[in-house]
C-alpha cells in the first residue's frame, strides 16, 4: 500500500471515529426518525455510506484478480475523480444508486450493532488494500456508478467527499427531528 493510500484511510478512518463519537452523544431515539417518509434518517444515511463502500470493495475484490487487462489511471481517471468530487461538494442531489438506497436498507437492532458492522467493513478495507500488489495502485480499477473509471486512490476521495456530504446531512437530520428545546 502507498503512503498516500494510506493517508486516505487514515483520514476516512478518523471522520468515521467522529461521527460515531458524536452520534453516542445523541438520543439513539432520534436516529431513526425521520421528516417524512420519502427523506432518510440517520440511520438510513450510515446504511447509504456503508453500502456505498461495501459494493465498492466487492467491486474492487473482483477487478483485482485481472491486474493485466487494467489499464493505466491518467490524466482522465485524474480529472474524473476532482470532477466528482467537485460535484458531491455542490447542493445537487441525485438519487442513490440500485444497491445502496431505501431498496436495501433493514431495520437497524441497534447503534452499536450498525457502527461496528461499519468498522469491520472499514477493517476489511484496509486488510484488502494493503495485501494489493503496489502496481495496482496505478490503474484505473474502481468504477464509480455515475463517472466512470477511476483509481483506489480517486476510490477513496470519492469515499471522503462522499462520507462528509452526507455527514452534513445527518447533523441537518438530527437538528430536524428532535423537539424544540424550551429556552
Amino acid at each position: 500500500m502507498t503512503p498516500q493510500i494510506l493517508q486516505h484511510l487514515d483520514r476516512l478512518d478518523a471522520s468515521l471515529n467522529t461521527l460515531f463519537e458524536w452520534l453516542l452523544q445523541e438520543d439513539p431515539n432520534y436516529l431513526d426518525q425521520k421528516l417524512s417518509p420519502e427523506r432518510w434518517s440517520v440511520y438510513e444515511v450510515m446504511q447509504h455510506l456503508m453500502l456505498s463502500e461495501g459494493n465498492s470493495l466487492k467491486y474492487l475484490r473482483k477487478k483485482s484478480l485481472g491486474l493485466a487487462e487494467l489499464k493505466p489511471a491518467g490524466v482522465r481517471a485524474r480529472f474524473r475523480t476532482w470532477l466528482l468530487e467537485l460535484i458531491m461538494r455542490s447542493p445537487i442531489k441525485f438519487k442513490a444508486p440500485k444497491g445502496a438506497g431505501v431498496e436495501v436498507f433493514v431495520p437497524v437492532e441497534s447503534f452499536a450493532a450498525l457502527s461496528g458492522q461499519w468498522q469491520k467493513q472499514r477493517e476489511e478495507l484496509r486488510q484488502f488494500l494493503s495485501e494489493l500488489p503496489l502496481e495496482i495502485f496505478d490503474k484505473e480499477v474502481y468504477r464509480h456508478p455515475r463517472s466512470g473509471m477511476l483509481s483506489i486512490g480517486g476510490m477513496l476521495r470519492f469515499f471522503q467527499v462522499h462520507f462528509d456530504r452526507h455527514n452534513k446531512q445527518m447533523k441537518r437530520i438530527l437538528k430536524e427531528v428532535k423537539p424544540l428545546s424550551t429556552p
